[in-house]
């Protein structure tokens, strides 16, 4: 998630927060500002895409942290959800649960992951190793083995459109100890 401005706006912090839903780095390790951030704007049913240019998305705000590598719990991840719109809150609309399909990207074929969910920000943390996200205050977590360098998972727990739900993926920490 995200603030953005829109023409005609008026706020000094953001005008309206979107969901980022994917970024396309040029290169693993380092910043590029061709890199592209992917996003819905919650007003129309498609993504958008904008470069991370200073000139593009602004040179005043911080935006996005680098994953690095799979043992400081930062494995880049995409979550898709059921519904490009949701139920609007602030005029008595009902709110909808929608189905989460998580792909998380950059895995080792053989080694052993653990996908974590949040259902509140405060529960996340914001640094440390992979150790650090499994002892953390998750929800669930889901485990597997890598057997290709991305992997899909269809959460059986919806997602609520009144809340917000986080995840992130780890290597096994054990396994952390011998490639990281």
């Amino acid at each position: 998630m995200f603030g953005i401005f829109l023409p005609g706006m008026d706020s000094n912090d953001y005008d309206h927060i979107v969901p980022a839903v994917g970024i396309r780095y040029k290169n693993t390790n380092e910043y590029d500002p061709d890199d592209t951030l992917i996003y819905y704007d919650l007003y129309v049913d498609r993504k958008f895409e904008g470069t991370l240019s200073e000139d593009e998305m602004g040179s005043t705000r911080k935006m996005i942290s680098r994953q690095m590598n799979a043992c400081d719990g930062r494995i880049p991840l995409e979550v898709t959800v059921s519904k490009w719109d949701e139920p609007n809150l602030a005029f008595n609309e009902d709110p909808i649960e929608m189905d989460g399909i998580v792909t998380v990207y950059n895995l080792n074929i053989g080694s052993t992951y653990v996908l974590l969910r949040y259902s509140s920000y405060k529960n996340v943390p914001t640094k440390g190793d992979a150790d650090a996200f499994m002892k953390s205050l998750h929800d669930f977590k889901h485990e597997f083995t890598a057997d290709d360098t991305s992997y899909i998972y269809e959460d059986p727990k919806k997602i609520p459109s009144k809340g917000s739900v986080y995840y992130r993926c780890v290597l096994q920490p054990d396994e952390c100890l011998s490639t990281c």
